[in-house]
C-alpha cells in the first residue's frame, strides 16, 4: 500500500514539472525580447505572405 502512495507522489510533482517547464517554453515563445518581433508574429507575417501568394497565383488566368 505504501507503494501506491509514493507512486501517486510522483505523479503528482511530475505534472506540476511539466506545467512549470512548458510555461517557461511558452513565455520564451510568445514575448518578444530586445524590441524584436515573437516567434508567433513571425509565424503569423509567414503565413500571410504564404497565404497571400498563393491566392495571386490562383487568381492568374490561363
Amino acid at each position: 500500500m505504501t507503494r501506491e502512495r509514493f507512486r501517486y507522489r510522483q505523479s503528482g510533482q511530475s505534472m506540476s514539472e511539466y506545467l512549470v517547464a512548458l510555461l517557461v517554453v511558452m513565455m520564451m515563445v510568445g514575448v518578444s525580447f530586445s524590441g524584436e518581433s515573437s516567434v508567433i508574429d513571425l509565424f503569423l507575417d509567414a503565413v500571410k505572405t504564404a497565404f497571400d501568394r498563393l491566392s495571386s497565383f490562383m487568381s492568374i488566368p490561363l
